[in-house]
């Protein structure tokens, strides 16, 4: 008789049901993954954006406080005041000085208030001069001397970022530029023109984009209407300059990206097109209005939000995304269900290893700046806290105290009624200081018996005497067996005691031996004893 065929039936049953697990598994696996990485890539690409938004400020500021100085040159203001050659050529000479040394400036100049150019020096990329007084320009017809000069004065100016032209015609190879500038009057108050400096932005562009190095993404930045200052190529960059290129624009690009950076000023946002993560800087943003005649500045906080306004971006291309998130799941793929298996069982095993490790190292790290045996800080520790005090004190023109502590009777119970008596004694005394003392004080064990408690933000001598009464009276109110132990205490305060924190904490130790030399269970004041000469302990 044949064999009759066995029944795939139990197979297709139960299969999909168990197969259910690896599925799931290999799937979440791969999201997992994609997500995972993703999200660092987000912390990354804000990481660079930041890093933009830093080159940027970094050269604004630099430039503006350089604006500060000319306008409150010597020489200009002696030029105001009789229009002397020799003022002339001193604001000159300190132009010229201050273009050698930043490096970073195209051109230096004071413009008079009908827009004539007085005093310019160029840079001739790297062997600045000064310019003729014949070959002087007259740029009242620019769009930056009028708005510069209609500033109030000591408010600093910033012009849109742009491409210099020189006699009409956009300068070979192309130069990126910001003047900035401010208006000056006499001693009259009266308003007699600006000082301009055009700072050449290749440095500040240059640092945006060095800060893409640091991320997956391109760098970007913008202006107001989204043509681009730094960019990939393509799209081209200074469309706004070029009428061939006025259509190549973010909103015209990337328009649901662009829509929501006008909805959002920072963030990131995916769109069809990628990851883009932005923040939008406005050129006053942060910068401090000239000093005025008290010496202090205010920043153009009411000036920065005027509609002119930069994007700084960085942009993960959707196919990258894709590739990601592809290579996820070719990887979980291949990886299959017996090896996730076996990495679930890995992954345990190595997270147990690692938070076994991390308890381990909490815990040396524990033994190095705490007791074992009290959980009070030990002595390195409570001297790095003192220092800390030091220089808080200082700053804030406070008072601080070191308590310091030796117990009286603590080795006779530990001799008649054991260590572990004697370990208990150390214990509860440990716990009283915690209790006594604020939770801005430092209770520490020196060693052996002996404690310290490190006082802030007392008043006077009295307060620190007070936190040393409750402290001895809650001490002798411990027993053992029917034993009980007595404190002698020492105070020093600083900066009355001295003025050096080691010196204090030695001070308030000889004022305990001289608790201890006057009868024990009492506490004695550093100022109370004899000059030069210290009690020590026997």
């Amino acid at each position: 008789m044949a064999r009759r065929s066995t029944s795939w039936r139990p197979f297709w049953t139960a299969f999909p049901i168990l197969a259910l697990i690896p599925i799931i598994a290999i799937s979440g696996h791969a999201i997992w993954s994609f997500s995972t990485r993703l999200e660092e890539v987000r912390r990354s690409e804000r990481f660079a954006v930041n890093l933009q938004r830093e080159a940027v400020a970094r050269g604004l500021f630099q430039v503006a406080a350089d604006v500060c100085i000319l306008a409150d040159q010597n020489e200009l203001a002696a030029f105001l005041a009789d229009g002397e050659s020799g003022a002339r050529a001193g604001m000159a000479r300190e132009y010229l000085a201050l273009s050698r040394n930043a490096r970073i400036y195209d051109q230096i100049r004071y413009l008079d208030d009908a827009g004539r150019e007085v005093v310019r020096v160029n840079a001739n990329d790297g062997v600045p001069s000064v310019v003729p007084e014949a070959e002087l320009q007259d740029k009242a017809g620019r769009y930056y001397f009028a708005e510069a000069l209609a500033v109030d004065p000591g408010q600093i100016y910033v012009s849109p970022l742009d491409l210099n032209i020189e006699r009409g015609v956009i300068e070979v190879p192309h130069k990126p530029m910001i003047r900035v500038g401010t208006s000056v009057v006499d001693g009259s108050g009266r308003t007699r023109g600006v000082v301009l400096i055009n700072f050449l932005a290749q440095t500040m562009l240059g640092g945006v984009e060095a800060a893409g190095a640091v991320s997956a993404g391109h760098a970007m930045m913008m202006n107001n209407e989204g043509y681009w200052f730094v960019t990939p190529n393509p799209p081209p960059r200074w469309g706004f300059m070029f009428p061939e290129q006025s259509d190549d624009r973010m909103p015209d690009l990337f328009p649901a990206a662009w829509d929501y950076m006008n909805k959002h000023p920072r963030g990131d946002v995916r769109t069809e097109h990628g990851l883009f993560t932005y923040d939008t800087y406005f050129p006053l943003e942060g910068l401090s209005d000239c000093p005025g005649p008290s010496g202090e500045a205010e920043t153009s906080v009411a000036r920065h939000n005027d509609g002119y306004r930069w994007v700084l971006a960085s942009r993960v291309p959707e196919s990258t995304l894709a590739r990601w998130r592809r290579g996820a799941i070719v990887n979980a793929l291949i990886i299959g269900v017996p090896v996730l298996i076996l990495l679930a069982v890995g992954t345990r095993a190595v997270s147990v290893v690692v938070v076994e490790r991390r308890r381990h190292r909490q815990h040396l790290e524990s033994l190095a700046r705490f007791d074992s045996l009290t959980g009070l800080a030990n002595r390195v520790t409570f001297t790095e806290h003192l220092d800390e005090e030091v220089l808080r004190a200082k700053r804030y023109d406070r008072r601080f105290a070191v308590l310091y502590m030796d117990l009286d009777g603590f080795k006779t119970i530990n001799d008649t009624l054991g260590h572990e008596v004697g370990d208990q004694v150390l214990i509860d005394v440990a716990a009283v200081l915690t209790e006594t003392c604020r939770a801005v004080d430092v209770p520490a064990r020196y060693g052996g018996d002996e404690f310290v408690v490190l006082l802030s933000e007392v008043t006077d001598v009295q307060v620190a005497r007070g936190v040393a009464t409750k402290v001895l009276d809650n001490v002798r109110a411990l027993s053992w067996a029917g034993r009980a132990v007595g404190a002698s205490i020492g105070l020093a305060l600083w900066p009355e005691d001295s003025y050096d924190a080691a010196t204090v904490v030695r001070l308030a130790d000889e004022a305990m031996y001289a608790a201890k030399a006057a009868g024990k269970n009492r506490i004695c004041l550093a100022r109370d004893l004899a000059p030069d000469e210290p009690v020590s302990g026997g």
